[in-house]
């Protein structure tokens, strides 16, 4: 059987300039000879779509709502018979999501308790532990900026207050959950080129 592959998940508020690194570190990987999978949640599948159509203002849910539909998403990202992040580990295949269970924790915990966040993805928790989150950590003022540059259209969550407020929770996360989970926290402030090489740096240590 192949070895199991390695997973990483990105985090980051909106604009902190994730698709980029990932996009980077992919071709890294495979420049090492392993096969990687670039893949997001919340994902293009069923639950998935209709997530996006909430975030968009498309279609309406209710904080609560939303906040079971990503976890049932990343349940169906996980455990898809198609294509599911388990399987395609199982394979040997290292796998980059672009957003994770401490998304769900942070975006969601502004208006819904993080303990019932908690109970609520625990079985995706329990199924699949990045081997480091990474984190691009920028000043919200400066992901706006870069949105408004590159869309046509505003997301849900993508207000300065909301953005300063989620940023606070990921910190609060990290410091919570520092026996849990391994993160990795990069300056997005620097330079394409340099975040890259910091990120590779720390991912090395997995090849």
């Amino acid at each position: 059987m192949n070895p199991k592959g390695h997973f990483f998940a990105f985090e980051g508020i909106d604009g902190s300039g994730k698709s980029t690194q990932i996009k980077l570190l992919k071709e890294q990987i495979e420049a090492s000879g392993v096969r990687c999978l670039e893949t997001r949640e919340p994902t293009d599948g069923p639950i998935g779509s209709l997530i996006h159509q909430c975030m968009t203002g498309r279609t309406y849910a209710e904080e609560q709502t939303l906040a079971a539909l990503f976890a049932a998403d990343r349940l169906d990202h996980l455990l898809n018979k198609t294509d599911g992040l388990c399987q395609k580990l199982q394979e040997g295949i290292s796998v980059i999501t672009d957003r994770y269970i401490l998304s769900n924790y942070a975006y969601q915990s502004v208006q819904v308790p993080l303990d019932w966040l908690i109970q609520l993805n625990s079985q995706a928790a329990q199924l699949l532990k990045p081997d480091s989150y990474i984190f691009i950590d920028v000043d919200p003022e400066v992901s706006l900026e870069r949105m408004a540059k590159g869309r046509f259209h505003t997301e849900l969550y993508e207000t300065r207050e909301r953005l300063t407020e989620v940023r606070n929770r990921y910190f609060d996360l990290f410091t919570r959950l520092k026996e849990q989970e391994s993160v990795f926290i990069v300056d997005g402030n620097q330079s394409v080129e340099v975040i890259a090489k910091e990120i590779w740096k720390h991912v090395a240590q997995f090849y």
